[in-house]
């Protein structure tokens, strides 16, 4: 919801209104959850496809138990966190979200192969020496992004722009936003700015989630509005402290636990933005993959013939979690 002054300018000048939250967007990181997460937040993090896997089969677990997540007054995702909470937003029922789930990447159905054209790993030495980078505290966190947004421009991904925003496309057929609230995160190529999309941002659904999910040196920056946009997670797999005012979240961190390198470096501000919503008075709940499901993930969270092992682990704990999570998302 706008704040009273905003409303009133919208109702005399729309573009107005839209330029004042555009510039608070871009110059305030996370402003845009300050007046509108309402009593229960879900954050739902990065994590390539196992991490996709895994969160939608602990949400099918609780469901299951009676605990609707979809029901959140807001649902922030990062990276593959952003496909589960835009098909979660949307109502899609639990058996769905599963099935989306097991499908390959490039949007195919289960069963069916990947369609993308197999290259040679990407050398991604380069992005996990600037996440450790922002890990030391030397310079700004905003121009060391701005850093991996000028070389995710400038190498040769895996996947072009055109193939990689297609399959999102095929994923999300509907390109309307869901009609809850529902925001997803990427970064500013050009400067490293934080950027939420949300259905007030103009911008096909497909589109926003596939910017959220562009991870440099693998798939190619997604433009809008003659801007381009890299992966959410480059700025955190969770983005977690734009939830601060809710009353209550709910985090789901797929990259917490895996022995990854670069997993553990896009985690690095979890701790920090967990402190941040507890200081605004949120009580939290952490999600992460317990020792089956950390097992169940296999080697990498970008291996794709370990979704179906994930979403079963992912299922199971989130029954085993219900009580817990029930405890706090009643209040």
């Amino acid at each position: 919801m706008m704040h009273a002054p905003l409303r009133i300018w919208a109702m005399k000048s729309v573009s107005k209104a839209v330029l004042i939250l555009a510039s608070l967007l871009f110059i305030c990181a996370g402003t845009a959850g300050d007046s509108k997460t309402g009593d229960h937040a879900l954050i739902l993090g990065g994590g390539g496809p196992v991490g996709e896997a895994w969160e939608s089969g602990v949400i099918a677990g609780l469901t299951e138990k009676g605990i609707d997540l979809s029901r959140a007054d807001l649902i922030i995702g990062t990276s593959a966190g952003a496909i589960v909470g835009a098909r979660l937003a949307s109502r899609m029922p639990p058996s769905d979200l599963i099935n989306a789930a097991l499908a390959p990447s490039d949007g195919s159905p289960p069963g069916q192969p990947d369609q993308r054209s197999s290259s040679p790993p990407p050398d991604l030495s380069f992005l996990a020496a600037k996440l450790q980078e922002m890990d030391t505290g030397k310079g700004s966190q905003q121009s060391i992004r701005a850093e991996i947004g000028e070389w995710a421009q400038r190498v040769r991904p895996v996947v072009s722009e055109s193939q990689f925003v297609a399959s999102y496309h095929r994923r999300f057929p509907e390109k309307e936003w869901p009609g809850r609230a529902y925001e997803c995160i990427s970064v500013d190529a050009a400067d490293g700015s934080l950027r939420v999309w949300s259905g007030s941002s103009g911008v096909p659904l497909p589109v926003a989630v596939a910017s959220s999910c562009a991870l440099p040196g693998v798939f190619a920056p997604v433009t809008i509005n003659s801007h381009r946009y890299i992966d959410g997670g480059v700025r955190s797999v969770t983005n977690a402290d734009l939830a601060r005012g809710c009353k209550i979240a709910l985090v789901l961190a797929p990259t917490m636990g895996p022995n990854d390198a670069l997993a553990k470096s896009f985690t690095r501000p979890l701790n920090g933005e967990l402190r941040t919503l507890g200081d605004s008075g949120c009580k939290v709940e952490l999600i992460v993959p317990d020792d089956a499901s950390l097992k169940a993930f296999g080697a990498t969270l970008g291996d794709e013939t370990h979704r179906a092992p994930a979403v079963n682990a992912g299922r199971v704990e989130g029954r085993n979690m219900a009580g817990e999570i029930a405890k706090l998302w009643s209040d």
